[in-house]
């Protein structure tokens, strides 16, 4: 008889060791997850309850192929610019008068929209931010594609070899962002409306109860 209780609360005291054992480790795993998303610069921690097995938001949804393609934009900018900037100065004599006003005001343009659109990538897709990435999308699509596309293609503006080369190496990476930044956008949207309803999950039930 005595055996008996002697193996049960061996038993018990086994059970409650593995238990606590199991809480400390999600625990601990929790925190190595806080302290990686912390030090990695991501924008929002959404696990906002205090469960430690509550992995919401640790899901890291930018992505790496459009972050590629605007680094290497941001570098090729200044490079684009003082080719069509030089292009220009040298046929500025020989374009036809409608030409000398507006090609100026066409690079003046595409320069600003390129800041704007840079810049609302880079915040969007680093800081998964879906209404800078739709700045992006938009900017690219409506107003810088169709500029390259005039700038490329029109032939009365004299269009130089060098400025060929660089407006070709700027409307690829215009095309690859916004292809990439398309599919960007739907996978954002899908996984943050995932989110919110699994986070608003919590309050319908305890309503209905």
């Amino acid at each position: 008889m005595k055996g008996s209780n002697l193996f049960s609360d061996v038993a018990v005291a086994c059970t409650k060791h593995t238990h606590a054992h199991s809480d400390m480790s999600a625990t601990e795993n929790y925190n190595i997850v806080k302290s990686v998303r912390s030090r990695l610069g991501i924008a929002k921690d959404n696990t906002t309850t205090n469960r430690p097995d509550n992995f919401l938001g640790s899901e890291i949804i930018s992505s790496l192929p459009l972050q590629m393609s605007l680094f290497y934009n941001v570098y090729f900018a200044p490079i684009w610019f003082t080719g069509v900037a030089t292009s220009l100065q040298l046929k500025h004599s020989e374009l036809p008068a409608v030409y000398k006003a507006v090609t100026p005001t066409v690079l003046l343009i595409m320069s600003i929209l390129e800041v704007i659109r840079l810049y609302c990538g880079y915040v969007g897709n680093l800081k998964e931010r879906v209404p800078e990435l739709a700045v992006f999308w938009m900017v690219t699509l409506v107003l810088q594609l169709p500029l390259c596309l005039f700038s490329l293609l029109n032939s009365e503006a004299i269009i130089l070899p060098m400025e060929v080369s660089v407006q070709a190496i700027l409307l690829a990476f215009v095309v690859v962002e916004l292809i990439v930044s398309t599919s960007t956008i739907s996978h954002m949207t899908s996984v943050q409306e995932t989110k919110f309803s699994l986070l608003q999950s919590p309050d319908s039930t305890e309503t209905t109860t």
